[in-house]
C-alpha cells in the first residue's frame, strides 16, 4: 500500500481577472492506486458540500516492508 494526499478545491474569480484554487479539505490515506484513494476520500467528504471543483491526488510514499507487515496483522 502506498500513503496519498487527496485535495479539494474551489477554483475562485480574483479581483485582477486571474482565477485561483482555494483549499477546501484535504486527506492522507493509504490506498493501493491514486483512484482508491480519492473513492475513500470522496467517501469521508461530501464533494457538493465542499463546493469543490477540482480534486487533485498526490503519491506521499510507499509503505515500508514493516509498515505492510503491521498493516496486515491489523486486518
Amino acid at each position: 500500500m502506498s500513503k496519498f494526499r487527496v485535495s479539494f478545491y474551489k477554483t475562485v474569480p480574483g479581483a485582477s481577472g486571474h482565477s485561483s484554487k482555494h483549499l477546501q479539505n484535504q486527506v492522507d490515506l493509504s490506498s493501493d492506486s491514486p483512484s482508491g484513494a480519492l473513492v475513500e476520500a470522496e467517501r469521508l467528504f461530501d464533494r457538493d458540500d465542499l463546493k469543490a471543483d477540482r480534486v487533485e491526488v498526490v503519491h506521499i510514499s510507499s509503505a515500508s516492508h514493516s509498515e505492510k507487515s503491521t498493516m496486515s496483522r491489523k486486518s
